[in-house]
């Protein structure tokens, strides 16, 4: 769906007309291992809730997590902040999914632009990715 450019979850719903429990929040996340190696989560949430970075450590057995710096992320996601869909292109990013996301029938999210959205059953978008799921919203 096409609509006015918007990179807020809360605003971008609105104007694409569902809840914002249905948009798939995507966040990159910087992972620090013990060894003090880095690695790189796009976390996935419901648009209500927030990404727990302690959760995203552990699930990726690390020691801390932050958002990962902009250029960072933009150089992962190939998108502009507040576009980032929930879906991984390098291998260095891996996905990974709320469990509280799994029961909504029906997910929205950017689609790599601030003006383009896609609606997908949820089924579908988790059978079309490589992904983990985890308890990572707060």
């Amino acid at each position: 769906m096409v609509h006015p450019p918007e990179g807020q979850t809360v605003a971008a719903s609105l104007l694409r007309g569902h809840s914002v429990e249905q948009a798939a929040k995507c966040m990159v996340v910087e992972v620090k291992h013990d060894n003090g190696e880095l690695s790189y989560a796009l976390a996935v949430v419901s648009g209500h809730r927030r990404v727990a970075l302690k959760k995203v450590a552990d699930c990726f057995r690390g020691v801390k997590a932050k958002l990962a710096p902009s250029h960072v992320a933009s150089q992962l996601t190939r998108c502009m902040m507040g576009a980032v869909p929930p879906i991984s292109f390098d291998d260095r990013l891996q996905v990974v999914v709320d469990r509280d996301l799994l029961p909504t029938p029906e997910i929205v999210f950017s689609a790599g632009r601030l003006d383009v959205s896609i609606g997908v059953d949820t089924g579908i978008y988790l059978n079309a990715i490589r992904h983990q799921i985890g308890s990572i919203s707060e």
